[in-house]
């Protein structure tokens, strides 16, 4: 599940605050200061969304966030190992980046069950 499937399943206004709070346009240009953050959302503090960072669902949605980036991470790390591997092979170094890989998928299994799992699916009690 991408960071992407997520937002479709999120209120119109909680989706900009997630491409707002990790710069997730796809324009990677853009940046958006909070005030014109709140003019868009017609807020005027971001009191509900501070409250709704200490959720379950923000955290999850958070966790999914850092699993794409450490994905792009996760790639620059191989192609250096590799590099390294291949001139002077070096064990510690492959299974560093092996146990790293395995703990990234736990938390993305773990975040993408939180989204699938019937429960998640109530009312939302965020209002925006």
């Amino acid at each position: 599940m991408t960071i992407y499937e997520v937002l479709k399943k999120l209120p119109y206004k909680k989706q900009l605050y997630i491409k707002y709070k990790f710069n997730l346009w796809m324009d990677r240009e853009k940046q958006m200061t909070e005030e014109e953050f709140l003019k868009q959302v017609d807020l005027k503090s971001m009191g509900t969304y501070y409250r709704w960072e200490r959720t379950p669902e923000f955290k999850h949605i958070t966790s999914i966030v850092l699993a794409t980036k450490q994905a792009n991470d996760l790639l620059k790390i191989y192609e250096t190992l590799k590099l390294k591997v291949e001139a002077n092979p070096n064990p510690k170094d492959i299974e560093m980046m092996l146990k790293l890989m395995k703990e990234i998928n736990l938390h993305n299994k773990e975040a993408e069950s939180f989204f699938t799992t019937p429960e998640n699916e109530e009312e939302d009690e965020l209002e925006l």
